[in-house]
């Protein structure tokens, strides 16, 4: 029973844990076509800056900028059902150096289930000339 109990207590921490929308390990891509990238990211929050690392290894690259913007939403009036109300947005802004000194490459996107363990972040790269779409989940 203790360490039933010692379990399910561990589980409740982790998953309190879950902090600032940014943090952690994402997965994703980016590019057109059969060109699209494998991109992972890990980034951490200290309290007031994002830092991270783009492809965590011996190419690894520092993320130069990550920025997150929030704008509150507008809950639901009392008595209606929730769904009338206005979402949060969190638009988030990143920005690294390709490998092989390939340029700058800019991320701009929305988080979707920002405060789920789902969360993923759906945007427009810009590389050189270069430009579409992007995905990440948080692992």
């Amino acid at each position: 029973m203790l360490l039933f109990v010692a379990v399910v207590a561990l589980g409740l921490v982790g998953s309190a844990q879950e902090g600032y929308p940014m943090a952690g390990t994402w997965y994703g891509d980016y590019g057109l076509g059969a060109q699209r990238r494998d991109l992972t990211i890990v980034l951490k929050w200290d309290g007031r800056t994002v830092t991270g690392t783009v492809n965590p290894g011996p190419t690894a690259t520092p993320i130069k900028t990550a920025v997150m913007d929030f704008t509150p939403g507008k809950p639901a009036p009392e008595g209606e059902n929730s769904t009338t109300g206005i979402p949060p947005v969190f638009r988030v802004h990143m920005e690294f150096d390709a490998p092989n000194n390939g340029g700058l490459v800019v991320l701009d996107g929305t988080i979707k289930n920002p405060v789920a363990g789902n969360r993923t972040v759906i945007g427009t790269f810009k590389h050189g000339a270069e430009s579409g779409p992007f995905q990440l989940r948080r692992l």
